[in-house]
């Protein structure tokens, strides 16, 4: 019998999620997350081989992605509101991001 591990993933990654939107966060949650990726980006330049840079690299990308997700991340530092998905910005909301 074959099993069909990326929808268990799938799953296991959709409920992760939807309990990440329904808790409320801690103040500025995002932001320090954006601080440790940026650190680990760096470090990631300063490794002493290329394995550990690799991982340090794999872990800046993640962390920023979770500095960027979600209402109380960056999204709300450069006012960018809550819209459907894939919409374009509007003026305003470019201009906010640009010009902060």
């Amino acid at each position: 019998m074959k099993r069909n591990t990326s929808s268990a993933v799938q799953r296991m990654a959709r409920g992760a999620i939807e309990y990440d939107d329904t808790r409320d966060g801690f103040a500025l949650e995002h932001h320090l997350v954006l601080a440790a990726s940026s650190a680990l980006a760096v470090a990631a330049f300063m490794a002493p081989n290329r394995g550990s840079a690799a991982i340090r690299g794999i872990g800046a990308g993640l962390l920023l992605m979770r500095a960027l997700s979600g209402s109380l991340g960056v999204r709300s530092w450069v006012n960018v509101t809550d819209r459907r998905r894939g919409a374009p910005l509007t003026p305003e909301e470019v201009r906010a991001a640009w010009y902060l």
